[in-house]
């Protein structure tokens, strides 16, 4: 999650109302913009200046269906099509722009990676948790694969696994987990992300067998924190975590199982952190903010603020 503080100086920050169905209205910009950049697939009223949008994921594309998913693509694909920059996340995320959308010549293309917030770090003499757990983040329907680590919990008698977001864990989850790991799943609500990170430093690993991201955050806040990442072959995941990760073969709960009880190895769990503490050091707000005013400024916009490098 992003933070003001994580950004250097010299911006401003202006906050309007919203109107009724905003997301989907033209936004209305300053007199005096010189470049439009929408993280959410929004227009201006007035489309004479140059035009930048984020493209974050093809989630809608490939797993909804109906309504929701026509007019999603409908008011995403205008806004890729109209603007004369494109910012992706990941390389992962660019591969399929270019699948589901396509790219026009005359449009600039750049993978910009998300940053990660400078509260996410290790601590010393934390007390142990009273019981080893698994840490599970986010949301947990579909494609995400949060019943892939209930059943692999089911082989782990001895850890517990705690689940941060994502909403209340459903009756229909439990219902659906072995018997023998409903006992041990507790959700922790919403924390802020002082919180969050000293629950990533006294967790075992982040179990996070995704099949399908455009980045991919707790990965990054993760390893941040020297918490071992857990995962599956998710091109994305794979993109920002790079050697830093323990991936298991398949979607498979024994391999899946088999993957977080090496994170347990004392020897291997001193290597992982070490290599993840090094892969996460490379992403920060301050470079994507960096990154961004550069796209800004090839398309001639005049900005009256620096770019954030020391």
């Amino acid at each position: 999650m992003q933070s003001l503080d994580d950004l250097p100086a010299g911006l401003p920050v202006v906050r309007g109302t919203a109107r009724s169905l905003e997301r989907f209205r033209s936004c209305r910009l300053p007199a005096n913009a010189t470049v439009f950049h929408s993280s959410y697939y929004r227009l201006p009223v007035h489309r004479t200046m140059p035009t930048v949008v984020t493209v974050h994921d093809f989630i809608y594309e490939r797993f909804n269906s109906g309504p929701r998913r026509w007019i999603h693509m409908a008011q995403k694909h205008a806004a890729i099509r109209q603007a004369q920059a494109i910012i992706c996340i990941s390389e992962a995320t660019r591969h399929d722009l270019e699948e589901w959308v396509g790219v026009r010549p005359d449009q600039q293309v750049h993978v910009i990676h998300n940053g990660v917030a400078k509260t996410y770090r290790p601590l010393s003499a934390l007390v142990p948790a009273p019981r080893p757990y698994v840490l599970y983040v986010g949301e947990r329907g579909g494609y995400k694969n949060f019943g892939l680590v209930l059943q692999a919990m089911d082989l782990l008698p001895d850890l517990e696994l705690r689940c941060v977001g994502g909403g209340a864990l459903r009756a229909e989850e439990l219902v659906a987990a072995p018997v023998s790991v409903r006992g041990r799943v507790r959700h922790l609500g919403f924390v802020d992300e002082e919180a969050l990170n000293e629950i990533y430093n006294r967790a075992m690993c982040l179990a996070y067998p995704s099949s399908y991201e455009g980045f991919g955050i707790p990965v990054i806040e993760a390893m941040r924190a020297g918490c071992p990442v857990v995962c599956i072959d998710c091109k994305a995941v794979l993109e920002v975590g790079r050697g830093a990760l323990t991936m298991a073969e398949a979607a498979d709960p024994r391999l899946l199982a088999g993957a977080i009880e090496r994170t347990g190895d004392p020897l291997y769990r001193s290597q992982i952190i070490t290599a993840g503490l090094e892969v996460a050091q490379q992403y920060s707000w301050r470079a994507t903010h960096a990154r961004t005013l550069r796209v800004y400024r090839s398309l001639g916009a005049d900005l009256n603020v620096g770019d954030g490098l020391a």
